[in-house]
């Protein structure tokens, strides 16, 4: 249940960030929004449920996107493995942590998508404002990134409510 729950997230997530964001001229340059899930699996959910979703979305993503092969699943897949860890030593309720790393998620994705411009398009140039989009990017992170998070433990914990209610009057 938990797995699907986060699974439909993840989908409007993807469909938004395809359809509706690229159309809105203040979103246009705005992160990938499965990094804050991405994050919240990481810091909160077992890797049972994580890795699946994990590798599903990042294949998702890579036949979506117009980018190399294997990009969003290198990242998803890394970042999830680096604040799974994490959270083996840190508090994740804290939200300039849970700040920070959806900031830090995005630094991740956007500094290994260089470095696959650097290796197999070395002739590639970057785009004049790369820095501000990055800049962009990671203050958007910065703000928005915790109040996604909120959102889906809010919705989680529902959801948690709503199954033990039903399988308790069973």
């Amino acid at each position: 249940m938990t797995i699907l729950f986060h699974m439909l997230v993840c989908l409007c997530l993807v469909v938004i960030k395809t359809t509706l964001i690229p159309g809105v001229p203040l979103l246009e340059k705005f992160y990938d929004l499965l990094i804050p899930i991405i994050v919240y699996l990481g810091f909160f959910r077992s890797i049972k449920e994580g890795i699946p979703i994990v590798l599903f979305f990042g294949f998702i993503m890579d036949s979506l996107s117009g980018g190399p092969m294997g990009l969003y699943l290198i990242t998803y897949t890394w970042l999830y493995v680096g604040v799974f860890w994490l959270a083996q030593f840190l508090q994740g309720g804290n939200m300039l942590l849970v700040a920070i790393a959806v900031a830090f998620g995005v630094a991740f994705e956007i500094a290994i998508l260089l470095f696959y411009i650097a290796f197999l398009a070395p002739n590639a140039s970057l785009p004049v404002d790369a820095v501000e989009t990055i800049a962009l990017q990671i203050i958007w992170a910065l703000i928005t990134g915790p109040m996604i998070l909120m959102i889906i433990e809010w919705a989680q914990k529902r959801i948690d409510r709503w199954r033990l209610k039903i399988f308790a009057d069973w």
